[in-house]
């Protein structure tokens, strides 16, 4: 077949340049038809033959390899970013829906829920999150799970199949931090979560208010923060739901919840657990209403993780917030305002975050 150039589109009238075009153009034709072909051309004078390689040299290969190389390593550090920025938003909006949940808890009842609420007098061992169902749009989980009874309560009231105990062993996004690690051994906590309301500033919010603590130290003598026990394990403590007309030092200065979750290094199952001697991290499940579970204090800095970080006990670092975002956890605070504090704030603004207590609190970002 004989390839003919377009001529005119390139030399116009000019012969010459018309000649030279077409020669070029049958050249490349050539080159692109039958690769390693031997062809003269239209440029040069004498007999010189020019080849073209019919593959790319192994050095030419390994340019190209560096070259991708080196934009992946630019472009993966950005979309991580991005990615744990949408993160970080999204964990931040389960803390405001969250936040709104308890305010219309709050307008109902007149307070903010409580933890592990009295019912004819008994424990119910319940999470605040339990009672904030109605609001979160969960209501087939709300309409069937009954906050006066345990989470280990198995009765299916209905017949269809659910109980305290089916109910609380899901695991609810509303509650769940897309950032966050799950549990190192997921099937052994069941409806794992990511947040905890805050008590107060206790040094160990395993012990009961106005307790002392191993080192000498002691807790506040009664809950401090907005959210609080009605009882500790069993006993009554005599104390009921905080309505916003009792938080002397502003909504916007107080903690209502924060992020909890499985970072702990030296936290372990003990016999007789059938994962006995597997790393377990932590404790947050929804729906119990005991320390590191669903509720926490400020009482010593959040993101201690590490095993001797600040001379904690491993129980005292287990009732502190942690994150698995970069810098910093997140916050909801009283007025349903979200914000990420750093590792670096001060811990003796953080604990005056967490209680209500009169002091000024400075400004944080």
């Amino acid at each position: 077949m004989q390839l003919v150039a377009p001529v005119g589109l390139i030399a116009g009238s000019n012969p010459r340049a018309g000649s030279r075009a077409n020669g070029l153009w049958e050249t490349l034709m050539r080159l692109v038809s039958r690769p390693g072909l031997p062809v003269r051309s239209a440029f040069c004078c004498g007999t010189k033959l020019y080849r073209r390689s019919q593959a790319f040299t192994l050095i030419e290969l390994l340019v190209v390899i560096a070259i991708i190389g080196l934009l992946m390593s630019l472009l993966l550090p950005a979309i991580q970013r991005a990615r744990e920025a949408a993160n970080r938003a999204r964990c931040g909006n389960n803390l405001r829906q969250t936040g709104l949940a308890m305010h219309m808890h709050h307008d109902t009842a007149g307070a903010f829920p409580t933890v592990n609420r009295l019912y004819n007098g008994q424990a119910t061992r319940n999470s605040a999150f339990t009672l904030i169902l109605p609001y979160l749009e969960l209501d087939s989980v709300a309409r069937r799970y009954d906050p006066n009874r345990t989470p280990t309560d198995a009765t299916d009231a209905d017949g269809d199949g659910y109980s305290n105990l089916t109910l609380g062993q899901m695991r609810l996004p509303i509650f769940v931090c897309p950032t966050m690690m799950p549990p190192p051994v997921p099937q052994a906590m069941p409806g794992w979560s990511s947040y905890a309301v805050c008590i107060g500033d206790h040094r160990n919010a395993f012990y009961a208010p106005g307790a002392t603590l191993p080192g000498g130290h002691t807790n506040p003598p009664y809950d401090n923060g907005v959210i609080v026990r009605e009882a500790h394990h069993s006993t009554p403590l005599c104390q009921t739901g905080v309505a916003i007309a009792q938080i002397s030092d502003g909504t916007s200065n107080t903690i209502l919840a924060g992020e909890m979750g499985y970072q702990l290094r030296d936290y372990y199952f003990r016999p007789p657990s059938p994962y006995a001697g597997l790393r377990r991290g932590g404790n947050t499940q929804w729906v119990w209403g005991y320390a590191s579970y669903s509720f926490g204090s400020t009482g010593i800095p959040f993101n201690s993780v590490e095993p001797g970080s600040g001379c904690y006990s491993l129980t005292e670092r287990l009732s502190a917030f942690r994150s698995d975002h970069a810098g910093g956890a997140n916050f909801l605070f009283a007025d349903n305002s979200v914000r990420f504090l750093r590792n670096a704030l001060d811990p003796a603004v953080y604990r005056a975050l967490g209680r209500d207590g009169g002091e000024v609190v400075p400004a944080v970002d």
